[in-house]
């Protein structure tokens, strides 16, 4: 793979992964302003049935269509991308037969991998 190509997969991972969490941020939004908000900042609102940091049973909520359930998505979305991004280096620079970089990028990943689980 060469670095023109390198860089381009890379741009399109990025990108790709921007515009969709903005697309799911932007319809969580629309949607929660067409139903009506349930949810604050800042934790529970009166009458919310789940905070906005709980991340438990997502998809039994997104699949009843709740509009925080789609924001949310789209924030998981957000902070996946630049893992995925590594992801797609460690692959590029194996493309390219670079043992060096694919390795570093292995352990930057690995990290990466870790520091979600352990504060998860």
């Amino acid at each position: 793979m060469n670095p023109e190509r390198f860089r381009t997969m890379i741009s399109l991972v990025l990108t790709f992964g921007v515009a969709v969490s903005a697309a799911l941020i932007g319809a969580g939004f629309l949607a929660s302003l067409a139903v009506g908000w349930q949810g604050s900042l800042l934790g529970t609102a009166p009458g919310a049935t789940v905070p906005t940091t709980d991340f438990s049973n997502l998809p039994a909520r997104l699949a009843s269509l709740e509009p925080l359930a789609v924001s949310q998505l789209g924030l998981l979305v957000l902070l996946a991308t630049p893992v995925t991004r590594v992801a797609a280096s460690v692959v590029g620079f194996a493309l390219e037969g670079d043992r060096l970089y694919t390795a570093i990028t292995l352990a930057v990943l690995a990290v990466l991998l870790v520091s979600i689980l352990v504060l998860r």
